[in-house]
């Protein structure tokens, strides 16, 4: 439990860390690349800041919550999520600022921006399908730690009353 405690509370700072980001992003595109680039270059920038932006959210509000998700899908869903940062994201900069940094000859770059896509869907998806706990997985452990009382608070009484017998025989 620790450990998966030490998980979600990295996952929420890298979170964070991500959102901070986006405004630096932001920020960095209003001020300085809005004399660089076209309208639709900033569009792209822009999108792309939008996007990091809510996955940076996304792993903050499910890493909060994670008791309510598989802790294994809840890891692979974020680093899904992280991934299509990376393609996503990523492509969409460096397709928007080409102009700056003399990249006309990575139009490929555009390839990336799908598989980035893809990646953040399948995160969605996973989440979806198989992260939330399924309310009977809650029913069966519910009910395997009310058994677990049971039989424990049954045992108790069965060594209460054998004491009580070894009592009256010794008397």
């Amino acid at each position: 439990m620790v450990n998966m405690d030490k998980n979600n509370n990295i996952y929420i700072k890298t979170g964070f860390t991500i959102a901070a980001f986006c405004v630096l992003l932001g920020a960095f595109a209003s001020h300085f690349l809005k004399d660089l680039l076209s309208d639709t270059e900033l569009a792209i920038f822009d999108t792309g800041t939008k996007y990091l932006f809510y996955h940076a959210l996304a792993i903050i509000i499910v890493s909060l919550n994670s008791r309510k998700f598989n802790q294994s899908v809840l890891d692979l869903s974020i680093f899904l999520f992280l991934g299509g940062m990376v393609f996503f994201t990523g492509s969409l900069y460096l397709l928007s600022t080409r102009t700056i940094w003399g990249g006309d000859d990575f139009e490929w770059l555009g390839a990336l921006t799908p598989i980035g896509g893809v990646l953040f869907i399948s995160g969605w998806f996973l989440l979806i399908f198989k992260g939330i706990k399924n309310s009977a997985d809650k029913i069966i452990e519910s009910k395997a730690k009310r058994a677990k009382r049971k039989f424990r608070k049954s045992k108790k009484e069965v060594s209460i009353e054998n004491k009580i017998e070894n009592v009256q025989q010794n008397n």
